[in-house]
């Protein structure tokens, strides 16, 4: 599914030594997802709507890694990897790496990488959601409470046996400061058979030392060919953050103070896919949230329900084609998360190629 490169590359191997980078290999490696959407009441007027977007579950990306063998079991490497919009060839994030820029050493006692990286409560949940966190925020809004990606991070991440652990920290890079702007975070979990269970927990700071906190568990357990997952997720923010990640583009939403009242949240989750046949996968979830002091208001509580359906089908070992089915409802003072009304259905049709 990938395509190494062996170096040396000319493009890429200016002002590099050759001999070093000889003994190095390169992978080229990427998605292209497009899928085509339709979804109901999409804005303030509740009209429908039809687009052509980046993909359901996998946002298209490509990249490129590497690694040098240094002898003594050590090796050095790196990964670059950039998010794009293929109906219109738009960088994601305004950046050439929005997703991925780091490199690293790995031995024997597990990997250390410095750069732009995911969250330990990220790295987590991508292993235990069932939709390996969704890629529409209809299918994938419980995870703006892991921040998902954060520059400035030294990474360490191990694998014993079944124990897998790991740990960041995340530079604030404010001069006199070591807590303004920073994170870390920590996760671990287990493999234990056919089924894997474990926890995380992390905390970001913004500017004003105001603190967003993460923690939660996850579980899943493979039975012949179905996999069964459940988690829960809970949070405190006193930064705005995730209000302001959750609360539609579209709307001009009133808020209060954060730092008095800090929004919390209690999400649970639980989902099954099953290899229907080598080719077909169907997977069925459902997210769950209980929020309290919404954007900052005492007592403004909301709740959201989640439903998605997600049918994949193998054309080969490369290429995807999909359907996608889902549903969102919000209740009190979560109504500023959705554009018009308290509820929104999404259908989607889409394919992918990985290479």
């Amino acid at each position: 599914m990938q395509r190494k490169l062996k170096a040396v590359l000319a493009t890429l191997g200016v002002g590099l030594s050759g001999t070093a980078f000889a003994q190095s290999d390169v992978t080229l490696y990427g998605i292209v997802d497009q899928s085509i959407r339709f979804t109901t009441n999409s804005n303030a007027q509740n009209d429908n709507q039809v687009q052509l977007t980046n993909g359901a579950i996998t946002n298209s990306r490509w990249g490129l890694k590497g690694q040098e063998d240094l002898g003594g079991g050590m090796t050095a490497l790196f990964r670059l990897e950039s998010g794009f919009e293929p109906q219109n060839g738009q960088v994601d994030m305004n950046r050439l790496f929005g997703r991925y820029a780091y490199v690293g050493l790995s031995g024997r006692y597990g990997t250390f990488t410095l750069g732009r990286q995911g969250t330990e409560s990220f790295n987590f949940f991508g292993d235990f959601d069932p939709l390996t966190v969704g890629n529409y925020t209809g299918n994938s809004w419980p995870f703006f409470m892991t921040i998902g990606r954060i520059d400035n991070t030294a990474t360490y991440a191990g694998k014993f046996g079944g124990l897998h652990l790991g740990a960041t920290y995340g530079f604030g890079q404010q001069p006199g400061s070591l807590s303004q702007n920073s994170y870390w975070g920590v996760r671990v979990s287990y493999d234990l058979g056919p089924a894997s269970f474990g926890g995380t927990y992390q905390e970001q700071r913004d500017l004003n030392n105001n603190v967003q906190r993460m923690w939660g568990v996850g579980g899943k357990y493979a039975y012949g060919p179905a996999t069964v997952f459940v988690g829960y997720m809970g949070g405190r923010d006193a930064t705005g953050f995730v209000d302001d990640s959750l609360n539609d583009s579209s709307r001009t939403v009133t808020q209060g103070s954060f730092a008095q009242n800090p929004r919390r949240d209690t999400t649970l989750f639980t989902g099954v896919v099953y290899q229907a046949t080598p080719a077909l996968a169907l997977t069925g979830a459902f997210y769950y949230d209980d929020m309290n002091n919404v954007n900052g208001f005492a007592g403004n509580g909301g709740k959201r329900y989640t439903g998605v359906l997600l049918a994949e089908y193998a054309l080969s070992k490369r290429s995807q084609i999909y359907t996608t089915v889902d549903y969102n409802k919000v209740s009190g003072g979560a109504y500023t998360e959705l554009p018009g009304k308290s509820n929104q259905l999404g259908v989607a049709v889409g394919m992918r190629h990985m290479f």
